[in-house]
């Protein structure tokens, strides 16, 4: 019987004789630990992020797409690593380590590694989420003002998903050494690559996922939709690229192999042959590549995009230098405050270039396809995805900023929407367009025209 100390100073022996291998693979696994630390950190600063908001749902979506993608790039690398191994681990077995023996071993350099990984990871990531903090807070302008905060939780459930991780990694190289005799092992490092299945199904699965991710990508056009269907899309986009990278890659490369024609020249022969054999061990690295490479591009132009966009969103949502509303003012009010812009403008020895003035009803209104008319929904209710806004401005504020001179009868309206040219299915302001006459709670408003644009309002 083995001294159980035996099996420390060999898993820490193992370690430093394999030290090449292994400092890229706890870097590599830091790294991920890191990442996701990161943002799961992010999230949980109610400081900065409010529950349900905009930010925290895309924060919440990233930390997940690092988990998935570190679980494969992690197998991945652990795979390489017990390969490299196995020569190793057959030549213990062979003096008489016996394959309980060689799990504890594993166990303790698992147990090495997964803390070294995830403390360095943790620690790192304390380190650098201030400066991501930082840059978020000077993407968003919010200056310095929100508090910054280390999460216990995302420390826990840091250690926990990547704990877990490592279990299974461990478990997979533990069902690999069992089912290995003594000269499987010893031989492992050297064996030859057999010519890969044809795995048609695998191919199929991952033209569907990809073609599925980029139709949701491409054909979703409400940002509120999109951004519920964004992590089906990455998903769908992750598996499909994996599945043809393992199995439609080999199957197009056999595809060209039978084709004769192409196949038997001098060129092709060599390269398609030896591609065959080589894409099993290398789908999953370039598979990786590409993800990693699309994450990136799409990362740095949609953040391009919308930094170099700001000021023309300011630009369209707030045309004005300044802007004043007023809620349940009476005629008197309007004239004072119409004094009082005069005089600060007078004070500040500032010019009035334009001023626009009007009244405006707002109303937060549902499509009923049951009476055909919109009925007013409850304040801050806003489950309901068909809600319609429901602006409503007096014909002579109109005819004034417009410069028109349109007249109207009772319960006559003009009717604009901002959507006049959607072509998906009939639902919101869709239900509007080309109606004769709207129904309000039971009241009919004849419509005389459908304007294609205002100038001013």
């Amino acid at each position: 019987m083995m001294n159980s100390k035996i099996y420390g100073k060999l898993a820490v022996t193992n370690l430093k004789n394999n030290k090449k291998s292994y400092i890229p693979y706890i870097l590599a696994s830091a790294f991920s630990v890191m990442m996701y630390f990161i943002m799961d950190n992010l999230y949980r600063n109610r400081s900065l992020v409010e529950k349900g908001s905009l930010l925290a749902i895309m924060l919440s979506y990233a930390a997940a797409v690092i988990l998935i993608f570190s679980i494969i790039f992690l197998f991945y690398i652990n795979s390489f690593l017990i390969k490299r191994r196995k020569k190793e681990l057959g030549i213990y077995n062979i003096l008489g380590m016996g394959k309980g023996h060689l799990g504890k071993m594993l166990f303790l350099e698992s147990v090495i590694t997964t803390v070294a990984s995830i403390i360095g990871g943790i620690l790192a990531g304390i380190l650098l989420s201030k400066l991501v903090y930082l840059i978020l807070l000077k993407i968003l302008h919010m200056g310095g003002k929100i508090e910054y905060r280390i999460s216990l939780a995302s420390t826990g459930m840091t250690t926990i998903l990547f704990g877990a991780i490592f279990i299974l990694i461990f478990l997979y190289n533990l069902l690999q050494m069992k089912l290995s005799n003594p000269i499987e092992l010893l031989r492992g490092g050297n064996t030859g690559e057999r010519e890969p299945k044809t795995k048609w199904i695998m191919t199929i699965i991952g033209i569907l996922c990809l073609a599925g991710g980029y139709s949701i990508a491409l054909i979703t056009k409400e940002p509120m939709a999109a951004l519920g269907k964004f992590f089906i899309a990455v998903i769908l986009v992750i598996i499909g690229t994996y599945a043809l990278f393992m199995a439609g890659s080999i199957a197009f490369l056999k595809m060209l192999r039978n084709k004769k024609s192409y196949y038997y020249k001098t060129r092709h022969f060599t390269a398609v042959s030896g591609m065959i054999y080589r894409m099993k061990q290398n789908a999953v690295g370039l598979a990786n590549i590409c993800i990693l490479s699309t994450m990136v591009l799409v990362m740095v132009a949609m953040t391009v995009s919308l930094y170099g966009g700001l000021n023309d969103v300011i630009v369209t949502r707030f045309p004005y230098e300044a802007q004043i509303t007023s809620s349940g003012i009476n005629q008197k009010e309007e004239g004072q405050i119409e004094e009082i812009i005069k005089n600060m403008t007078k004070k500040n020895h500032t010019v009035t270039t334009s001023q626009i003035r009007f009244h405006v009803g707002r109303f937060t209104t549902v499509y009923n396809n049951k009476t055909k008319q919109l009925d007013m929904m409850a304040a801050g209710d806003y489950s309901n995805s068909n809600a319609v806004d429901l602006v409503m401005i007096p014909l002579s504020d109109y005819n004034q900023t417009e410069g028109k001179n349109v007249k109207l009868k009772e319960n006559e309206v003009l009717l604009y929407h901002r959507n006049h040219k959607r072509t998906h299915k009939k639902s919101d302001t869709e239900a509007l367009k080309n109606k004769k006459v709207i129904q309000l709670n039971s009241i009919s408003y004849k419509v005389v025209d459908e304007l294609d644009r205002l100038e001013r309002v």
